[in-house]
């Protein structure tokens, strides 16, 4: 049931920061519009390698990975690490518009800094991302 409430709520936040993202992110200039893709991707990224930790824990009992996000908690669900990333891209993408050209670029730089951190760390501890078709 819980499962079924959290991917419902998803897609509710997923839908409703799209329509966001189109209402005002024409305004944005090229550089911050490239920047903020990147941060998309390296979150949808993030997202991959959180799964193959969470494949690893649930199919083996010695798996090493253990997630360092305590909002999400050691051993978090698929649906939670959706909704949480969900979440945080509204918030930010929020905060952003509410930023001035000079500030949304210069916050852009920061936190696509810390996102390909947090990336090429999990890389660096064995986490993978694989897309399947």
């Amino acid at each position: 049931m819980l499962g079924n409430l959290t991917k419902a709520l998803s897609v509710a936040c997923l839908l409703f920061f799209c329509n966001n993202v189109n209402a005002e992110f024409k305004d944005w200039n090229k550089t911050d519009k490239i920047l903020f893709g990147t941060y998309v991707g390296l979150n949808v990224v993030d997202i991959g390698q959180t799964f193959d930790l969470i494949n690893c824990q649930q199919t083996n009992p010695n798996c090493r990975y253990e997630e360092k996000n305590p909002i999400i908690g050691k051993s978090p669900s698929k649906e939670k690490v959706i909704l949480y990333k969900t979440l945080t891209s509204g918030i930010v993408y929020y905060a952003l518009e509410k930023s001035s050209p000079r500030e949304r670029t210069a916050a852009l730089l920061i936190i696509n800094g810390i996102m390909l951190g947090t990336v090429a760390n999990n890389h660096n501890i064995g986490l993978s991302f694989t897309l399947r078709f």
